[in-house]
């Protein structure tokens, strides 16, 4: 039993075991054996003795579960229909908890090895409340990977339909100052790490991995007219959902390139930017299912959670390789 609780892949390799026996001369016989292992062996008897070096272990216990649990990536979703796009990729649920006030679905995905990672859900969408979740995630969990995954709006000029954005650089499209003259900008703009952004503009250049997005969606599923090939493109995130064109203008004139918005990215880019914990690797890979103006509606969504959950797959077992 001990060789299989100390095992070097085992599971309980690192955990804290006690022993409790009746037997005084059996614990002196082995205790040796139970030390070179890290088991505390006690003896059981009729006074209060075993009791207080019970207590003493638990709370020692306690002290170390607040040690940091080790992620290989975290992805970040502001919806529960995002996070149930997933059921269309090999992630393989493996428990649901709350972890420091966070709802978290641990996940494992199976690659050169098996990794393990944690879906998020944010408790409500947004830029604020994104930014103090990851925040948080990323003082409770180390992370090697932090992504965000989705839906978003498109800029008509530089995106289509059903298309997948990852953001580079990100910014609030709200930090400035309205004057007599409109709007002046006064963005901090984060983009992503050189190694991250080459891994994924490789992988998504290749030929079959436009095809793969699509490789598990429901045959019933409303799909955009035309298939359009996922690219790195300017990505702004504000805190009000737009459903107005006219709303756009001074928007678009941020980056001639600009090609996404939503309410979160740029919270996960800042909190990654900032953090002490910084992950190796982060990005935010959205599907576009409007375009912000008039004709906004839900009629892509379903397509859009399951075609930016499958792109993040991808997209995380390139970066995974690459650890």
């Amino acid at each position: 039993l001990l060789k299989q609780l100390r095992s070097n892949d085992g599971k309980n390799r690192t955990t804290p075991v006690i022993g409790m026996s009746a037997f005084p001369d059996e614990i002196a016989s082995y205790r040796n054996r139970f030390d070179e292992l890290g088991v505390l062996m006690i003896a059981f008897d009729s006074n209060d003795a075993w009791r207080k070096s019970l207590s003493t272990f638990i709370e020692s216990v306690d002290i170390k579960s607040t040690s940091i649990t080790q992620l290989d990536f975290l992805i970040v979703c502001a919806l529960e229909e995002e996070r149930q796009g997933f059921r269309s990729t090999e992630l393989m649920k493996v428990s649901e908890v709350v972890v420091g006030g966070l709802n978290v679905q641990y996940v494992y995905l199976d690659g050169d090895r098996r990794y393990l990672g944690g879906i998020l859900r944010l408790g409500q969408m947004g830029l604020v409340a994104c930014t103090y979740e990851t925040t948080l995630a990323l003082n409770l969990f180390r992370i090697d990977i932090l992504c965000m995954t989705g839906i978003c709006a498109g800029f008509s000029k530089q995106a289509s339909l059903g298309q997948i954005i990852v953001g580079s650089p990100a910014w609030e499209y709200q930090a400035g100052k309205w004057s007599l003259n409109g709007f002046e900008i006064a963005p901090t703009q984060i983009p992503l790490k050189s190694q991250t952004r080459a891994i994924i503009d490789h992988t998504i250049s290749k030929p079959d991995f436009e095809q793969a997005l699509e490789a598990r969606l429901d045959s019933n599923c409303p799909r955009p007219a035309l298939r359009s090939k996922p690219k790195l493109a300017p990505f702004v995130t504000g805190s009000a959902v737009i459903a107005d064109s006219q709303r756009l203008t001074h928007i678009e004139q941020q980056h001639r390139k600009i090609a996404a918005l939503d309410m979160e990215t740029f919270g996960i880019y800042f909190a990654a930017h900032e953090s002490p914990n910084s992950p190796r690797h982060f990005f935010s890979s959205k599907c576009i299912v409007d375009l912000a103006d008039e004709k906004k509606n839900d009629n892509l969504h379903q397509y859009g959670c399951t075609v930016s959950a499958r792109a993040t797959e991808l997209l995380l077992r390139e970066l995974l390789r690459s650890l």
